[in-house]
């Protein structure tokens, strides 16, 4: 079975997530009366420098939301982003988050082409989920709804037999997918861009590679030389599709 992150390792959201990140704390419904793209040029430049130095660091929607904290422009590594995430009160960022996923959500039905639009493969990725002769399935922090819109839209719906969305832990989920197919871990490929997930899954026995196209910082690169984290790379594809 193999077993897939999708922002960072099938398709890069980078401008769909900065969008519903800056727009949060508003109103969803006022600010999807522009479209993404008119918000996406509205982005100020010193904000989508926080969000790309957050994002790197960033495993799920929660942890997107230390962009809007001006100190986040230059993070010095990942105790510096733990503590401006610390920083956030909870009852803030469940309301920012709850904002984000409304804000989606409302975007993907006013503007559904234009969003999906925003979702966009990562090159070779199509091949791998057209080639692959296994089961698949999808492991994300993203919404469910949104990752199979997304899927649909790029054709490859039928590639995927599951989603599990708006995952905080995916060491369990492949314990559970693998488990749904009466199968040992063992029998999993997982691939993520987040170092952190690769080891947790790598820990059930499975075969977990670090998606290196997606986003990491130089502390992972460091990390993934000492825990001896095998790297995948986008050339390499065609060596999952057995």
């Amino acid at each position: 079975m193999l077993i897939l992150d999708f922002d960072g390792v099938v398709c890069d959201a980078f401008e769909e997530c900065a969008v519903v990140t800056r727009h949060a704390g508003d109103g969803a419904a006022a600010t999807a009366a522009k479209s993404p793209a008119e918000l996406a040029a509205g982005l100020a430049p010193a904000f989508l420098d926080r969000f790309r130095a957050v994002r790197p660091h960033s495993r799920l929607l929660d942890h997107f939301m230390v962009a809007l904290d001006p100190r986040s422009e230059r993070l010095g590594g990942q105790e510096e982003f733990t503590a401006l995430f610390d920083d956030i009160p909870a009852d803030r960022r469940e309301r920012l988050v709850a904002g984000a996923t409304a804000l989606r959500a409302e975007l993907r039905r006013r503007h559904r082409a234009e969003w999906l639009g925003m979702h966009r493969l990562y090159p070779g990725i199509r091949g791998l989920l057209e080639r692959h002769s296994g089961r698949t399935g999808i492991v994300t922090a993203k919404d469910e709804a949104s990752v199979w819109e997304i899927l649909a839209h790029h054709g490859l719906d039928r590639a995927v037999v599951s989603v599990v969305g708006e995952c905080s832990d995916k060491r369990a989920a492949v314990l559970e997918l693998v488990a749904e197919d009466g199968l040992r871990p063992e029998h999993a490929t997982f691939v993520d861009d987040n170092l952190r997930n690769a080891l947790q899954v790598r820990d059930t026995g499975a075969r977990a590679l670090w998606a290196y196209w997606g986003y990491h910082t130089a502390d992972d690169v460091r990390k993934s030389l000492r825990r001896r984290v095998p790297r995948v790379y986008l050339p390499e594809l065609a060596g999952l599709s057995a």
